[in-house]
């Protein structure tokens, strides 16, 4: 009868064991989770704290404060516009409205190799690094970075979820007719990739003026009126048949930590032309591990050598519907052009006539922005002691921007 007992708890034992995951099973699971946090929490800038952290075998200290390191990057600034009254009104629900908004700019940037680096509050940096990167290299990912920004503006204008903000009570109260609409901008430069902290608390991010100016960039969007702006430097380093026919030289400015002017350029679209894709609301349930797997395999076919974004610009459903208004009116760019080139070249009377065309030459749209910018900064500037609208002495070509 005692053998039988004992033969009896073998089998309970025995079959719970195989019910139970293992210690060594659970450490793994345990690790690959941290690990995750790891990678969250710190993001590419901090692969560099955790590697050293990692080699040093001595202590099972963190040491944080490890020196940074000077790297050349592409930034972009995605700014949610309307933030304050957006965080006044939906209050606790403000962060599952900013993180709908994060997973789709995070995605999509992901997808084009780019990486998010920083979210504060109301906007988010992402970074392309230059780090070993040729000329054409350089160029692949200047337009990744352009195709990127282009792709998230239209997926906000597409997502059902996000579309849901249109018809909420207190932000039509506060904002008639409001959407959720983001600034964008891009600009390239060096920067000091590394931890900024304290043993307390570290981030591992980017320091750099060129952050700086990319984020008045992107806050010079509202002025402007256009969703994306990009200066010079990110323009040139783009494909230039994308330059040349794709992005338009808006103005000239010197902005604050800025030692030169910056040629400021914008990729022209109606965002509101997009409709909302009602196919998204049927909900799959995917593991994250498949759709991990799914975005590894889109970033793989963008890394090939067959991949062109200027094909994807000239065939693209979305851009070519955001972009109609633009190709419908032949003439525009081309006066814009010339009107341009007179107010930098100090002809603000025939600058200010040309504006005035551009301005409302668009069909079934507002007045266009940059037009409008700068027939206004003639009007106030302009020396008009001999009755006309002539250049002040001082002009040099470009204008200060604060």
């Amino acid at each position: 009868e005692n053998e039988e007992k004992w033969i009896e708890k073998f089998k309970f034992w025995k079959s719970r064991k195989k019910n139970e995951p293992m210690e060594t099973v659970i450490l793994e699971k345990t690790i690959i989770k941290i690990g995750g946090l790891l990678a969250l929490g710190f993001g590419e800038a901090g692969a560099e704290i955790i590697g050293e952290n990692m080699k040093g075998n001595d202590t099972a200290g963190v040491n944080a404060m490890i020196p940074g390191r000077m790297v050349d990057c592409i930034f972009g600034y995605c700014d949610i516009q309307n933030f304050a009254d957006a965080t006044q009104i939906l209050q606790d629900k403000v962060m599952v409205f900013v993180n709908q908004i994060a997973e789709i700019v995070h995605g999509i940037v992901d997808e084009y190799a780019g990486a998010a680096n920083k979210n504060i509050g109301e906007a988010f940096l992402l970074v392309w690094r230059l780090i070993d990167a040729d000329a054409s290299h350089r160029t692949r990912l200047a337009d990744f970075s352009l195709m990127s920004f282009i792709k998230v503006i239209a997926a906000i204008n597409k997502s059902p979820t996000l579309a849901d903000y249109r018809e909420h009570p207190g932000l039509i109260m506060r904002i008639p007719n409001f959407r959720v609409t983001l600034g964008c901008a891009l600009h390239v430069g060096w920067s000091i990739e590394g931890a900024i902290g304290s043993e307390f608390k570290i981030d591992a991010s980017y320091l750099s003026p060129h952050v700086n100016i990319c984020s008045r960039l992107g806050a010079a969007t509202k002025q402007y009126l256009v969703p994306l702006l990009m200066s010079h430097n990110v323009a040139e380093m783009c494909t230039p048949q994308i330059t040349q026919e794709h992005l338009r030289l808006v103005d000239r400015v010197e902005l604050m930590g800025s030692k030169t002017p910056i040629g400021l350029y914008t990729f022209d679209m109606d965002w509101r032309l997009i409709e909302v894709d009602e196919r998204s609301h049927s909900k799959v349930t995917f593991k994250r591990f498949k759709m991990r797997q799914h975005r590894e395999k889109v970033k793989e076919q963008k890394q090939t050598a067959d991949f062109s974004v200027l094909d994807l610009i000239n065939t693209d459903r979305d851009i070519r519907v955001m972009r109609e208004p633009y190709t419908r009116s032949s003439d525009f760019f081309d006066t814009f052009d010339m009107a341009y080139r007179n107010y930098e070249a100090g002809e603000w009377e025939l600058a200010k006539q040309m504006f005035e065309d551009t301005k409302g030459m668009l069909p079934n749209r507002a007045d266009d922005g940059p037009s409008s910018v700068l027939l206004q900064y003639i009007k106030e500037h302009a020396d008009t002691s001999q009755g006309g609208f002539a250049a002040p002495k001082w002009w040099q070509g470009y204008r200060l921007v604060k």
